[in-house]
């Protein structure tokens, strides 16, 4: 059942509770902010607990039964929603569930469980819930199945009901469980807690931007959704951020600000021409994996007045009148090359004199310490690099997150430049598909879901841009890349199409059925259900399937 009050019916519950709380967060951006929020009101309060990160539901099921002993309350973030937590965890009646959670659809057990689950979320923020009258039905007290003798016209009418239900209840589910999509960030949602007990300060507020800049960045949301949680949020800036007149400021402090940002990833601490030919948004615009499109990024940085040998510096070496002009020259010229979204709206903040740095350079930073490549670390290990990175003044960690974020990037430009150049993205009627070699040197990074998302994202759209088809902007890609641990088995992710102009996937109920037709077997053990992992040599049976069901 859905948390009506977030604050007397959830975290008054757990700050007066003796027992030690189970914290199990989900592996992203999102769910690592809301914990850090979380953790600082439950700090406040001497509230005991135990953090543990989930990456997948085998370590959600594996973590819960490691802990379960005396435990009465568990707090999942960004996990569990999305599966009948009862059934899978197999948990004592008394134990009692918070799910806080971005992903939908919501499991309907968890929606109409009204003892062990609650769920810390919006009603609203959940489109299309069935009715309980529509999945549920209590069953007659007679058994239809074992009565004897000969049926009456009674029972067979009831039988036809019963069967009529069932068929209509299949259609529901269906219906309701096909398209995935997300909702209102757990950070915001924790961030909301913290203001209405009137413990909120620019730390929280900080994280709670990074988390909903996560669903934008990483394209789990429209931008209309964030531009309308970025227009909430400048209160909170203002009134947090305004100094009144003749006060200090500690050159220790945080200053948020909202201000027009470059569409140009890691720029302040690149140089701006390694920051085009790396970012999606300029680099399918101007074609840059082709010659001709890097003549004609020289022509646009050569007609707003920008000197080739200072793009090529660093951001901070380059003059000071260049770099504190080059977002209004940008803007000032874009319709001219028809980049209308080269500027978008953006937080950044500043502590003391360590540098300036924005949300979405942020977002990059911390998931690239989350997908480290570093063998000798565990998820734990990269989870805790990522949390210490988060906390204030922690500029180094940051940086280096950066460093490793600068990386991804190269190796996602480089791959979307050779199946580009290679023609390696290959139609199949009603979708592309394309498969990560692992000749390539840098396939390591794309052993992780949000890297590999992130090179789907952009290849999809460059495939789009290097087409004179109009029909290649309909069509959603399925892209496969090997993993690392498991050389037998390849990671799945199905992006959907750039027509659609929502993030909104249906491949996660489309890849079930497939591997059910094709009579093969899937892993869906992440906790999104758009990314899979099948059996190498599965993988023609498996696009045979999903030519047959999406044709």
């Amino acid at each position: 059942m859905f948390v009506s009050n977030i604050r007397t019916e959830f975290y008054d519950v757990l700050s007066t509770i003796s027992n030690r709380i189970l914290l199990l967060v989900g592996y992203d951006v999102d769910a690592l902010c809301a914990c850090k929020i979380l953790q600082y009101l439950f700090q406040c309060d001497n509230v005991l607990y135990t953090l543990i990160p989930v990456y997948s539901k085998t370590s959600l099921v594996e973590s819960f039964k490691k802990h379960k002993e005396k435990l009465k309350f568990a707090v999942l973030i960004n996990c569990g929603s999305t599966i009948d937590l009862v059934e899978v965890l197999e948990p004592e009646d008394d134990v009692v569930f918070f799910i806080c959670d971005s992903q939908r659809p919501i499991n309907v057990y968890n929606i109409y469980s009204e003892t062990q689950i609650r769920l810390v979320m919006k009603p609203e923020d959940c489109e299309n819930i069935p009715a309980y009258t529509d999945i549920f039905r209590d069953e007659d007290s007679a058994d239809e199945d074992e009565e004897m003798g000969r049926p009456t016209e009674e029972t067979i009418m009831r039988r036809r009901d019963k069967r009529l239900w069932e068929e209509n209840r299949n259609k529901i589910m269906f219906e309701y469980s096909q398209i995935s999509y997300f909702g209102e960030s757990s950070s915001c949602i924790m961030f909301d807690l913290a203001w209405k007990m009137s413990r909120d300060n620019n730390d929280l507020l900080w994280w709670s931007i990074i988390g909903f800049t996560e669903q934008f960045v990483m394209n789990k949301v429209e931008s209309d959704k964030y531009i309308m949680n970025a227009s909430l949020m400048q209160n909170h800036v203002t009134r947090l951020n305004c100094a009144d007149v003749g006060t200090f400021n500690s050159v220790s402090c945080m200053k948020i600000s909202f201000d027009k940002e470059l569409n140009l990833s890691l720029y302040r601490h690149w140089s701006i021409y390694d920051s085009m030919l790396n970012s999606k948004y300029t680099a399918c615009k101007f074609k840059l994996w082709s010659g001709k499109g890097k003549q004609n990024m020289r022509e646009f940085l050569a007609s707003i007045g920008l000197p080739l040998s200072q793009c090529r510096q660093k951001f901070l070496s380059m003059d000071m009148e260049i770099r504190n002009n080059v977002c209004s020259w940008m803007e000032a010229n874009c319709d001219k090359y028809r980049l209308d979204q080269m500027v978008f709206g953006s937080f950044n903040s500043q502590f003391g004199f360590k540098g300036k740095f924005s949300a979405t350079d942020v977002v990059l930073a911390i998931s690239a310490l989350l997908e480290s490549t570093e063998k000798e670390k565990t998820a734990a290990d990269k989870f805790q690099d990522a949390s210490d990175a988060l906390r204030k003044g922690e500029v180094n960690a940051i940086k280096r997150g950066i460093e490793l974020a600068k990386l991804r990037l190269e190796a996602i430009f480089k791959q979307v430049q050779n199946f580009i150049a290679l023609k390696h993205v290959r139609p199949a009627g009603p979708f592309l598909h394309a498969t990560v070699p692992t000749s390539t040197h840098d396939f390591k990074y794309f052993c992780y879901p949000s890297c590999l998302t992130m090179l789907g994202n952009f290849l999809l759209e460059a495939h789009v841009c290097s087409r004179r088809s109009n029909r290649a902007g309909s069509l959603p890609l399925i892209l496969f890349a090997p993993d690392e641990q498991e050389y037998d088995q390849c990671m799945v992710v199905g992006i959907p199409p750039l027509s659609e102009r929502s993030p909104r996937n249906f491949f996660g109920k489309a890849f079930e059925q497939a591997a059910e037709q094709a009579r093969i077997f899937i892993n869906q053990d992440l906790f999104y259900t758009s990314i899979v992992y099948i059996k190498r040599n599965d993988q023609a049976k498996f696009l045979d399937a999903l030519f047959l069901l999406l044709s």
